[in-house]
């Protein structure tokens, strides 16, 4: 279960999304690459489109014919490099659901931050962030019943979080 204090509330999924991005990124200096898939949010998505043109390598993870994704795929795309995995839990498109705490426990012996997106899980999976080894995930409240505009980010206590706005000290 996640603490209180590992909860970042925020706008909406697509700024847990950004924020996940960029923490990983700003915080971790001597590492430049994502791995991601094609499947993504654009929240995802064009975020890693507009880093690939700045510097950072973003890797995408091939799905097949059903859109399904290989683990050992996955884990030979990660590297020292690697700032950051990305990988939803659930498709809103296709209805697969992917093996997310597999790939987040290969992340996690690899020294990679593993986030997921888990805005169409969020109350249809079970989810334990932390026997799931998960070190970031975004959901969306709308999607359980809370008003629009309501985001949060849950950030594991040992991972650094890269302040996006300046100016207030509450959520870190």
């Amino acid at each position: 279960a996640a603490h209180p204090d590992e909860i970042i509330f925020t706008s909406c999924a697509t700024e847990s999304d950004n924020t996940a991005i960029w923490t990983s990124l700003f915080t971790q200096k001597d590492k430049n690459e994502i791995v991601t898939t094609k499947l993504e949010h654009p929240a995802i998505l064009d975020t890693c489109s507009f880093l690939s043109g700045r510097g950072v390598e973003v890797k995408y993870l091939s799905a097949n014919h059903l859109g399904d994704i290989d683990p050992a795929e996955f884990e030979k795309l990660l590297n020292p490099k690697t700032a950051l995995a990305s990988i939803m839990w659930a498709n809103n498109e296709t209805g697969n659901i992917y093996p997310v705490p597999e790939m987040a426990e290969i992340a996690a012996a690899h020294n990679v931050v593993f986030h997921t997106d888990a805005v169409q899980a969020v109350g249809h999976v079970p989810i334990d962030v932390e026997k799931d080894n998960i070190d970031m995930l975004s959901l969306s409240g709308h999607k359980f019943h809370a008003p629009k505009g309501v985001g949060a980010l849950y950030v594991r206590k040992n991972i650094p979080l890269f302040n996006l706005i300046e100016g207030g000290a509450q959520e870190r």
